[in-house]
């Protein structure tokens, strides 16, 4: 199947099953065409779903290689997907991103890692960092809360709940800490999240609330 039937199959369902109680807020923030990473918290399974059918533009996923060893790689590749084997320096899978990028696409990361167990941040990986640094491409954080009640663990029944998905504004990476040291991999990965929990509730900030921003990227 193609990327727009499932992306558009995707949004009927979300109409379907969701309703008004779906909020999308800062699409306007998505540049519409241009080399794209795009940064979000994860929280439910319907995560990557929600963010493919609701982005304005054709999204990439880095997903776990773990589901593309069942019955749904095919569903998993249909909706831009490729693997990346988590934990490790897995070369083909940055190597995958980073030619997407250079090529004008809009690759998505989730820089824990996985999903959150209580919807609040966790620490990013480090490699994160690596990726948006390396990259250099303008980056879009998104946060999304509530969708960890549409499919709980374990669940295959969808209900309906309220999800809130938010874009927030285009931003670099800025070089250097308050103290004027370079950043490692870790502290931009850190970077990415503080702006994921500005566009968060208090309560989902988890690991990066009332974070603070490196002195060079303040106004």
């Amino acid at each position: 199947m193609s990327y727009s039937f499932l992306t558009g199959l995707a949004r009927l369902l979300t109409r379907i099953l969701l309703g008004s109680k779906f909020h999308l807020h800062g699409a306007a923030n998505v540049p519409r065409s241009g080399p794209l990473l795009m940064v979000s918290n994860h929280v439910g399974a319907v995560d990557p779903a929600i963010i493919g059918a609701w982005t304005p533009r054709p999204v990439w996923f880095m997903a776990k290689a773990e589901l593309f060893k069942g019955g749904w790689a095919w569903l998993m590749r249909g909706y831009h997907a490729f693997p990346v084997i988590r934990h490790s320096p897995d070369r083909t899978a940055l190597r995958r991103a980073f030619d997407l990028v250079k090529q004008g696409s809009a690759v998505v990361l989730f820089p824990e890692g996985h999903r959150s167990e209580g919807a609040r941040l966790l620490r990013a990986e480090p490699g994160a960092g690596f990726i948006a640094r390396r990259s250099g491409a303008p980056l879009v954080p998104i946060a999304i809360t509530g969708s960890q009640n549409v499919i709980g663990r374990h669940k295959v029944i969808p209900r309906r709940a309220e999800v809130a998905m938010t874009f927030g504004e285009p931003f670099q990476l800025p070089e250097r800490n308050r103290d004027g040291s370079p950043m490692d991999h870790q502290q931009s990965a850190d970077y990415l999240m503080t702006k994921i929990a500005q566009l968060l509730p208090l309560e989902n900030q988890g690991e990066y609330a009332n974070a603070s921003l490196p002195r060079s990227a303040q106004a």
